[in-house]
Order: C-alpha cells, then structure tokens, then sequence
C-alpha cells in the first residue's frame, strides 16, 4: 500500500493508448477510494516467440520465420496482410511501411510450417499477441511461405503519358 496522495481513480485503458492520459479516468486528484485499492504494474518485456526474417536481399526484407519449440519455422501466408507485416516489422525493430509478400516470394522455408491464418489488427506489438490458431495446424505448404519487406517504399514509375514535350518516331519495317 502506498501512502499520500491519490491522483487517480476509475481508470479504464483499452491497451492502445500511449499514456495513462489517454485513458478513460476521474479528474486528477478527484477520487473516493483508499490505499487498499492501490494499483501496481509489472512491465515485462513481451515473450512470445522470437521472429526472423531470411533469404532476403537485405536485413530488412524475407522469409518470416518464428522460433517455435525449439526450431525455426515458416509461417503460411492464408490470410496474410500489411498489417501482419507490420506486427511482424514493428517486433523487430522497424518503424516505416510494411508490405506483405506470398507465395514463397524469399523462397521456399525447409523446416516445419509453424503458422497459419494468422489475423493482426496491426496495433500488436510482437506476432505472438495475434489471433491464430494452435501452433502447427496448417493447412499449406512451402510455397506458400509467407514474407515481408520492412521500412517498404514503393516505387514510382514514370507516367510516360506526362511526358508531352518528348519526340514521337514511327518505323515502318518491311
């Protein structure tokens, strides 16, 4: 228990918020309880299981791989989206863009297929903290694999349409 004053009382967090602030809560310092109702928190690091990416061209971008008793296994792209990819990118570190890739597009995984139809809102924080079935149900195979590419830009191409000024030449071949 502590002692002195209480700042806060009917807190109610969804779990997005950034801040106690942006919770739903009494007026500061307005409150009708006792220290017996003290609040803790426990911050732990989030535990789920590890995640990689391999096979891409760079540290940024392949094959998502989660390590699942005691080895390292695909996850199936069924259901995979951006916003899987962002959870997957946000867990390892990265904070642009995600894109989403299918179909073995970092090549084919050879150890078990650990994941599948995973569903994040994209809010998560770890893959761990998503919707999915039990580990090692499936019902897909490598090429299936799924990947991502973190920090994603994508590319423009020229609208050669725009391009007004520019010579037109035709050839006739005989």
């Amino acid at each position: 228990q502590g002692s002195g004053p209480i700042l806060l009382d009917e807190v109610e967090c969804s779990g997005n918020e950034l801040s106690l602030d942006q919770c739903k809560k009494s007026d500061w310092g307005q409150q009708n309880c006792d220290h017996i109702e003290d609040a803790g928190v426990s911050c732990d690091p989030f535990t789920g299981p590890p995640v990689r990416l391999v096979d891409g061209e760079s540290t940024k971008e392949g094959r998502v791989e989660v390590f699942l008793n005691g080895q390292w296994g695909s996850v199936c792209d069924e259901g995979w989206t951006d916003r899987d990819a962002a959870v997957v990118c946000r867990q390892l570190g990265f904070s642009g863009a995600a894109k989403a890739r299918g179909m073995a597009y970092f090549g084919e995984g050879h150890g078990p297929i650990h994941l599948d139809n995973i569903e994040c809102s994209g809010m998560e924080h770890a893959l761990g903290e998503c919707g999915r079935p039990d580990p090692g149900t499936h019902s897909c195979w490598h090429s299936e694999d799924a990947g991502v590419i973190c920090d994603y830009v994508e590319e423009k191409i020229p609208d050669i349409r725009k391009a007004g000024d520019l010579p037109t030449y035709c050839v006739m071949k005989s």
